[in-house]
C-alpha cells in the first residue's frame, strides 16, 4: 500500500495551459455560484512542494497549512483540486481514486471535524452549494484563453474586492512558481476612457539602482499629493506620461522628501509646462533638457546618480504603467513612512500608499525585486508581475 501511494505521487507535471481541458472545466464547474473566488490546482501535491521550495512563499504556505486542514501529498497523489472561498469558509473538491478517497475519509475522521463527501470521482471537503451553470462558467473563464501557462489558476469573481490583482472584476490570474521566482499574469475587462498609449518618444525602462523606478502613460493620482511635499505641481509636466526614479527618501524629517528624478519626453508642451516648476527646482535641485528628455530633480544628489545610472527595458510591454521595486532596500524606509504623522496629514494619499506597500512587502519578506506592468489591448486589461527571491 505504501509503495503504491509513493509511486503514484508525481515528481513533476506539465504546466496548466489555456484554454482548460474538458476534465479541468468539469472540476471547476463544481465551484458553487455563491463563491467569491476559487483556484484550480492541477497536481496539487506538486504545487505544495514548489511553494515550500520558494523562499518567498514558504512562510505563507506554512502558516496556511497550520490554520487549514490539508491532506498530506501522498494522500493526494497526482490529484487535481479546486479550492473556493465563500464568506470566511474554505472548501475543496479533489479528484481522487477510490483508494485515496477512502484514506482521506479516514484522515478527516481522525484529524479534523470537517465534513467530507465522496461521489465516486471527486471528494468534497467543507461546505458547498449549487454549482455554476454552463453560462456562468463560460463567463468566468472567458479571459483565460491564451493566458500564460502556470501552476495554478486563480479567479476573483465580481463580489471579491480588496485583494490581488488590483484590476477590475471578475479577474483571472495564472501563477507560475519556480525555485527563485513567482510569475503572475492577470486579466480583466478593460475600463473605458483610460489611456493605453506609450508616451511620445519614451519607452518603458527602469533604473537598476533606484528604490522605485516607475513609468506611466497618465500621471498617477498620487502626484496630486506630491505638490505639498515638493513645493510645486508636477502633474501638468507629466501630463503626456513619463517616468520617475526614486533613489532615497528622507523619512527622518517632519515631512519626508523624496530624492528622485522625474523624466518626461522633450515635447513643446513639456517645455512650456517646465517653466512652472523651474523656479522651485532651481532653488533645491536641478533641471536638464537632453533634447529627447526633460529631467527634473528636487535635490542636489539625484541628478548625478541618474545620469550615471544603468537602465534596463521593462520586462513586458506597458501601455499604462510599469514599475520596478527594490524590496530589500525599501522595506526599512516604508517602516518609517508608515509611522510619519506629518505625511499622514499633509499627503494622505502617499501615506496610505506607503502603508499598503509596507503591508504587501511584509508578506514578501524574502523578495529581492518586484517588477510589474499593466497593458490594455482588445478591451482586455492585463497585469504581469514577477517577484524574485533573495
Amino acid at each position: 500500500m505504501w509503495l503504491y501511494l509513493v509511486l503514484t505521487t508525481p515528481r513533476e507535471a506539465p504546466p496548466l495551459r489555456f484554454p482548460l481541458s474538458a476534465s479541468q472545466r468539469e472540476l471547476v464547474a463544481r465551484v458553487p455560484a455563491s463563491a467569491e473566488g476559487f483556484a484550480l490546482v492541477p497536481a496539487a501535491a506538486l504545487l505544495h512542494r514548489k511553494l515550500i521550495a520558494n523562499p518567498v512563499t514558504r512562510d505563507a504556505v506554512e502558516r496556511w497549512t497550520d490554520e487549514h486542514p490539508i491532506p498530506q501529498s501522498w494522500l493526494l497523489g497526482g490529484a487535481d483540486a479546486v479550492v473556493w472561498k465563500t464568506g470566511k469558509r474554505t472548501s475543496y473538491a479533489i479528484r481522487l481514486d477510490p483508494f485515496r478517497a477512502f484514506l482521506v475519509r479516514l484522515w478527516l475522521m481522525s484529524s479534523t471535524n470537517v465534513e467530507g463527501r465522496w461521489d465516486g470521482t471527486v471528494f468534497v471537503i467543507g461546505p458547498s452549494g449549487a454549482p455554476m451553470d454552463a453560462r456562468a462558467l463560460d463567463g468566468v473563464l472567458r479571459f483565460t484563453n491564451g493566458l500564460a501557462e502556470g501552476d495554478v489558476l486563480v479567479v476573483q469573481r465580481r463580489a471579491s474586492r480588496g485583494m490581488f490583482p488590483p484590476i477590475g472584476r471578475p479577474a483571472v490570474t495564472s501563477v507560475r512558481v519556480t525555485p527563485r521566482e513567482i510569475l503572475l499574469t492577470s486579466r480583466a475587462a478593460a475600463e473605458g476612457g483610460r489611456a493605453s498609449r506609450p508616451p511620445v518618444g519614451q519607452a518603458a525602462r527602469h533604473s537598476k539602482t533606484a528604490l522605485i523606478s516607475a513609468y506611466f502613460v497618465e500621471p498617477p493620482k498620487i502626484l496630486d499629493d506630491a505638490e505639498r511635499i515638493l513645493g510645486t505641481d508636477v502633474s501638468a509636466l507629466v501630463g503626456e506620461g513619463g517616468s520617475i526614479a526614486i533613489y532615497d527618501i528622507d523619512a527622518g524629517t517632519l515631512l519626508p522628501r523624496p530624492k528622485c528624478v522625474i523624466a518626461v519626453p522633450a515635447t513643446e508642451r513639456a517645455r512650456a509646462e517646465m517653466q512652472n516648476v523651474m523656479q522651485v527646482a532651481a532653488l533645491v535641485g536641478e533641471t536638464r533638457d537632453t533634447g529627447s528628455e526633460i529631467l527634473v530633480a528636487f535635490d542636489r544628489e539625484s541628478m548625478p546618480r541618474y545620469l550615471k545610472d544603468v537602465f534596463v527595458p521593462a520586462p513586458w510591454p506597458a501601455t499604462r504603467w510599469s514599475v520596478r521595486i527594490d524590496a530589500v532596500r525599501i522595506a526599512p524606509v516604508l517602516e518609517r513612512l508608515g509611522d510619519n504623522r506629518g505625511l499622514r496629514f499633509v499627503a494622505p494619499r502617499i501615506h496610505r500608499a506607503s502603508r499598503d506597500l509596507r503591508r504587501w512587502l511584509d508578506a514578501l519578506r524574502q523578495a529581492e525585486t518586484i517588477e510589474a506592468a499593466e497593458s490594455e489591448a482588445g478591451g482586455v486589461e492585463e497585469l504581469r508581475v514577477r517577484i524574485a527571491s533573495k
